[in-house]
């Protein structure tokens, strides 16, 4: 049957795209075959399916498997590397890997196994992905909100682009003519064109919308025909009451059209309802033509293979337990064989695509974290476990991603002592953990004082049975629990080590001024929040959380001013999206901080320098 090709006209987000071939021989040859994976992944595959290669975030190293001989080469790249892409074409030379911790992108010789260059790119590169022609790489900048394009050829950026609140995962069509943008804490997806003159700006076409309250959204993979694409996805209950663990948070996989970009509801796949369990669905791959999704599930260690033949109709074919934290997988050209990057385990699990087991674990680093450290970040990270959560369904990570925060505000349901006629409701919006051990007591309102009453999110928020076995957690306030299981011990010891990230650059001019009206005796903002932890560490009542439905304060805990760039909203119940809110519209009565008889100008100065907290002088 001759190749049909149909041209379509389409709109500001479409392009031609060619149909697949009809004919039985090319149906057959796909079934066993897979197209390569043009997407931000921890884990690649050279086209010719020789080379896996793995990123190693806690050693500072990428790992290249050999998949004939099983043989590792390890080779040190920059800080924290996060993800890698490889050329497609069979003589592909070079790898390029993203390395959150040192700003940089390493490239990597694929012949001689060596790095040869490092590239200086933006605030907190995450995902890395390169055209299909090789001549473009693009760079998702988690920490600046901007993708960069570096031309392969200079090695040189060509082109930054702003987009939406942390870009995260990338992903390309494989005719080369969209880039997808997915943003860690929103289940929006920006759509980019690549112009068709290497020299043109790319131009944002498009912003499609998925769920609401979804966080986090790791990946985006496209189909061959680069009409479809795939986003593993954990959406939130949100504002409502998460009673039980299992109306709280939601593993998906949501389907995008490319050709009108348009979320495609009807083709979701709900993983809890085809697939039990999951947790955190993180990375996925397309095989036998696209009719099978194999989805990596980082929380509960695990990955779900589910027939998508039949678009509305998903139905489990296997379920697989693989290493811990997996993050990455590819599956190799021929349809035999898929590799998965365990990262907490330092190994590449490889599974044998037609039966569906995992032939080997092969270890490919040795993670250099103290062993308390290392378990304790495996604690943080799983849900796989029964002590830590039910039906493996939500764990540290699911709401302090990455140790940070969901951008969320929850209806907690509070396990104690209420006050007669009181609801045992209380608001919170998420916090950061970055930098916890410096701010003690814990928790909006200091009802915490020790890590180790992470106990109480374990029992009653992911509802494990807790860490401490076979007896019960001693109250948050006055008798420690720490001390009393080795496990939760170590998730303590974890979460303390998480610190905030080091900003050097100096004050601009603006955020100089601000820094001067923040420190005025006027404005009071520094008898509260003092440097360098930019708080005192007291509770007070400023106004904002009293009324039938803060019972728990009206006292807050004073919140620490540092990585305000980076944790909107704010204040306890989430109710400002923005700093101006903070200090306009919920500080009426100067309560917490005298700031209404501020300029524009001034406000202006005074939130730069907010954002710019901490700084080096």
């Amino acid at each position: 049957m001759r190749r049909l090709i149909i041209l379509i006209i389409l709109t500001l987000c479409a392009v031609a795209a060619d149909l697949l071939p009809e004919d039985s021989t090319a149906t057959s040859a796909l079934n066993t075959t897979t197209s390569p994976k043009l997407a931000s992944s921890a884990l690649a595959i050279t086209a010719d399916g020789q080379w896996v290669i793995a990123v190693n975030p806690d050693s500072n190293s990428v790992t290249m498997l050999d998949t004939t001989t099983h043989a590792v080469t390890e080779i040190p790249v920059g800080i924290d590397p996060r993800a890698v892409t490889v050329e497609t074409h069979p003589a592909a030379s070079r790898a390029y890997i993203a390395n959150q911790g040192s700003d940089s992108v390493s490239v990597l010789d694929l012949t001689t196994r060596t790095i040869t260059n490092e590239i200086a790119v933006g605030d907190r590169p995450v995902g890395v992905v390169l055209s299909p022609d090789g001549t473009q790489l693009y760079v998702a900048e988690l920490g600046d909100d901007s993708v960069r394009v570096i031309d392969t050829a200079t090695l040189t950026t060509h082109e930054i682009f702003t987009v939406a609140d942390r870009p995260y995962g990338l992903a390309i069509t494989p005719d080369g003519t969209r880039l997808l943008v997915t943003h860690l804490l929103s289940g929006e997806v920006t759509l980019i064109t690549r112009p068709p003159d290497a020299a043109a700006n790319h131009v944002i076409t498009a912003t499609i919308a998925t769920w609401a309250n979804v966080a986090p959204a790791p990946t985006v993979i496209t189909n061959h025909s680069g009409t479809r694409a795939y986003l593993p996805q954990t959406m939130a209950h949100g504002l409502g009451l998460n009673t039980q663990f299992d109306n709280s948070v939601f593993a998906k996989v949501s389907v995008l059209n490319l050709d009108d970009c348009t979320h495609q509801t009807a083709e979701h796949i709900s993983l809890p309802e085809t697939d039990q369990p999951v947790g955190l669905p993180w990375d996925a791959a397309l095989a036998l033509n696209d009719t099978q999704l194999w989805v990596l599930n980082a929380g509960s260690n695990d990955l779900s293979v589910v027939d998508i033949s039949t678009p509305n109709r998903p139905v489990r074919t296997a379920h697989l337990t693989v290493g811990d934290n997996p993050r990455g997988i590819v599956l190799s050209p021929d349809g035999t064989r898929a590799y998965v990057n365990n990262t907490l385990a330092g190994t590449i699990s490889v599974i044998d695509m037609q039966a569906y087991t995992v032939l080997e674990d092969i270890p490919i680093t040795t993670l250099p974290l103290p062993p308390l450290l290392l378990r304790g970040k495996q604690l943080f990270y799983s849900s796989a476990r029964a002590d830590l959560a039910q039906a493996a369904w939500i764990s540290c990570n699911t709401c302090h991603i990455e140790g940070e925060h969901d951008g969320r505000t929850w209806q907690l349901q509070y396990i104690g002592d209420v006050p007669e006629g009181a609801t045992p409701v209380i608001v919170r919006n998420t916090t950061s953990l970055l930098g916890m051990i410096e701010t003690y007591p814990l928790r909006w309102s200091g009802e915490w004082d020790e890590s180790a009453d992470s106990e109480f999110s374990v029992r009653f928020e992911q509802y494990g049975s807790g860490l401490i076995h076979g007896e019960e957690m001693h109250p948050t306030l006055g008798e420690p629990n720490q001390g009393r299981s080795y496990d939760l011990d170590a998730l303590g010891a974890y979460i303390d080590s998480l610190a905030v990230p080091a900003r050097a650059q100096p004050l601009s001019p603006a955020e100089e001024r601000g820094r001067l009206i923040f420190e005025s005796p006027e404005t009071e903002c520094a008898n509260c929040h003092p440097a360098p932890l930019y708080t005192n560490l007291r509770a007070y009542d400023v106004g904002t959380a009293r009324g039938p439905g803060e019972w728990f304060g009206p006292e807050i805990d004073t919140p620490t001013l540092r990585f305000l760039y980076d944790s909107a909203p704010y204040l306890h119940n989430g109710s400002a999206p923005t700093l101006h809110d903070v200090l306009t519209t919920a500080n009426p009565a100067d309560e917490h901080g005298v700031t209404s008889h501020l300029s524009d100008q001034e406000l202006d100065n005074l939130i730069a320098f907010l954002l710019a907290l901490p700084y080096e002088p």
